[in-house]
């Protein structure tokens, strides 16, 4: 387009102020005695002026240095006295020291030598060897610009289209084309894609290479469109290749939304926002496009399913084969999945891929304050990796910091916090610290149905790993695991738990700490320690297996297995040992062995078993099948319905 404005700027001045100077060399040829007079004019062109002279078949040849720099052919030249200028058949030709040609005809023009206006019309076309070409019924030329108030087809570098007038600068180099305007930038390349520029009014600056267009602007490519209040496109030197294109004003921008006949571009993807500029990549096609809002927010809309709605202050587009590779928002960035499940995610910065096979959005990374809800889940973090297809969250944050999951009214702390919530699971390592609802208000797994923790206040966990799948109601805490509930504490490596409370299991070195022994308030708890805990809540009681130690207050009991069992009231009604059973009482220094023991906690009665039980203390020892220890009354009674009883006992005198 360049080059046809700067040959309109070299070839309209020449041609009108050409036309003139040939006339007038023919007109003084024409006075010579030597030369005959033309016939005299008729039927003029213009009826309110007076026709001098009319010259037919008019060609004239132009050289410069013995080079042809123009040649003008008309068939029939009209002189008039008002220093107008009429011409029929007029073709023009220009020749360009560099080898190209224009040229410039139309069916009638008409020049003023000295105001230097002049008028064509009948159908004007303008031509030039490199294919420019401008085609319209009639344009004026005022001697500085060229112009019309009626439609234009124009061919210029890539772009065809049409507009409603025409406004050319020749001395600025500039075209302005308005009363709506169209214009196709048509392939060069198989690889390319056409784009269709409409607007109100256009400019083609050719000085800066660029194309403006005004009021009411619609770009469209392939299956994209975008609309805004202006646009302009940058190009290359030669004006072949788009650099960038930039918009701004009540931009909307369409991705995907005209798929051709089994096509698949992922869905449609609507941008609003006030304005917008391309990247261009190493092919010269458009690689993204960056949508902006200075003060308004910024506005995604992504068909699925399900349908994502996302706010920003900004997008980048990234575009690959035609469809949409990445989309990246930027600031107060809140997305929102829709549907029968909804979702909402608030972060600064968010990332989401979408996988070329399936045009499908496949995952995000989401960084600075994330927060996520949905009906049942929240959770905040630093930054989180989000798998959209296997619907999966990874939050991590800083050191010194948590990540939090509250789901079904569990709150969830860890260094880092996978979870899924369409599958309900959660897998958290690192410093976890988990806070469990009271008698499972939410439906996820607790541990306070049973007897181990039995006040209906929150229980705490601590541990260094935590899974927890909520559709079957299990947890499964491990590395270094606490839990506590105000005073009662268990310590293990491992502490499974399943549904509301049924059952708790325990492994590896567990140690509790019991509170709720008696009616009252206890200062001291019962200790226990153990290679295994479970505690079930339909039987009211805690069984601890392998290497078994329980200590309340002065006596200790140990043995291989062990069980609390508790009354409706959740306090300690009897213990009962079995299997290399050993009790110790240190207030009496009286030592018992058996094979199993019955500790009645309120009565305080030991009933030691075996074959034979025995019970020694520093007055002597018994042994029978049957002992019974007397703990409130310092007394030892020997039970042996079926065999003999045996005592030693030592002289104290």
């Amino acid at each position: 387009m360049q080059r046809t404005i700067r040959a309109l700027r070299i070839a309209l001045p020449i041609l009108f102020l050409g036309f003139i100077a040939v006339l007038v060399a023919s007109w003084n040829k024409a006075a010579s005695p030597n030369k005959r007079k033309p016939s005299p004019p008729v039927e003029s062109k213009r009826p309110d002026d007076k026709p001098l002279a009319e010259a037919r078949q008019f060609r004239d040849v132009q050289t410069i240095g013995g080079r042809i720099v123009s040649e003008i052919v008309a068939t029939r030249v009209v002189s008039y006295e008002s220093e107008w200028t009429t011409l029929e058949g007029v073709t023009l030709t220009l020749y360009r020291a560099n080898g190209l040609k224009y040229i410039v005809a139309c069916p009638q023009a008409q020049f003023n030598s000295q105001t230097k206006e002049a008028d064509a019309k009948g159908g004007v076309r303008v031509t030039s060897s490199d294919g420019i070409e401008i085609k319209t019924a009639e344009i004026r030329y005022d001697g500085a610009r060229l112009t019309n108030d009626i439609p234009v087809d124009f061919k210029v570098d890539r772009w065809i289209g049409n507009a409603g007038a025409l406004d050319l600068d020749v001395q600025g180099e500039t075209l302005r084309l308005h009363k709506q305007v169209t214009a196709n930038m048509v392939a060069l390349q198989p690889a390319d894609v056409p784009m269709t520029l409409r607007g109100a009014e256009s400019t083609f600056k050719r000085r800066d290479n660029t194309i403006e267009f005004r009021e009411q602007v619609e770009m469209t490519r392939a299956a994209e469109n975008v609309r805004a209040d202006w646009m302009k496109g940058q190009f290359t030197q030669d004006r072949r290749h788009l650099l960038a294109l930039e918009g701004n004003g009540h931009v909307v921008m369409v991705i995907g939304a005209n798929p051709a006949p089994g096509e698949d571009l992922g869905g449609r993807k609507t941008i609003t926002c006030d304005g917008f500029f391309t990247e261009n990549g190493p092919d010269g096609q458009i690689a993204a496009i960056n949508a902006r809002s200075a003060e308004n927010i910024a506005h995604a809309v992504l068909d699925g399913p399900p349908q994502r709605d996302i706010v920003a202050r900004g997008f980048r587009v990234a575009l690959a084969n035609r469809v949409v590779s990445e989309i990246k928002a930027d600031f107060a960035v809140v997305m929102k999945e829709l549907g029968e499940n909804p979702r909402q995610i608030s972060t600064d910065h968010a990332t989401v891929w979408f996988d070329q096979a399936t045009r499908r959005a496949r995952s995000a990374f989401l960084d600075g304050s994330f927060r996520y809800s949905d009906p049942k889940n929240t959770a905040t973090a630093f930054r989180a990796n989000y798998d959209i297809v296997g619907d999966r969250i990874v939050l991590t944050t800083d050191a010194g910091w948590q990540a939090t999951v509250v789901s079904d009214g569990q709150t969830l702390k860890a260094k880092q916090i996978e979870f899924s919530p369409r599958a309900q699971t959660a897998h958290a390592s690192g410093s976890v610290i988990a806070q469990l609802a009271s008698k499972g208000k939410g439906g996820g797994a607790t541990v306070d149905g049973t007897s181990l923790f039995p006040t209906g206040k929150p229980v705490f966990v601590n541990a260094e790993d935590l899974i927890m799948r909520q559709a079957n109601k299990t947890a499964v805490f491990s590395g270094k695991v606490k839990a506590w509930q105000e005073s009662n504490t268990l310590l293990a490596s491992e502490l499974q738990l399943q549904g509301n409370g049924e059952i708790v299991t325990a492994r590896g070195n567990v140690r509790t700490l019991l509170y709720n022994t008696t009616a009252e308030a206890r200062k001291t708890p019962v200790q226990s320690q153990s290679e295994q805990l479970i505690a079930k809540k339909a039987d009211r009681r805690i069984d601890l297996l392998g290497k078994v130690s329980i200590v309340d207050e002065t006596r200790t009991m140990k043995s291989e297995k062990a069980t609390f069992f508790f009354d409706d009231k959740n306090k300690i009604q009897k213990m009962e040992a079995e299997q290399n059973v050993n009790v110790v009482e240190s207030a009496a220094s009286r030592k018992g062995t058996g094979e199993k023991a019955v500790y009645q906690v309120e009565k305080k009665l030991i009933l030691m078993t075996g074959a034979p039980a025995t019970v020694s203390d520093p007055s002597g020892t018994v042994s029978g099948q049957q002992i019974v220890f007397d703990l409130a009354r310092n007394r030892v009674q020997v039970l042996s319905p079926e065999g003999q009883t045996k005592g030693t006992y030592k002289n104290e005198g």
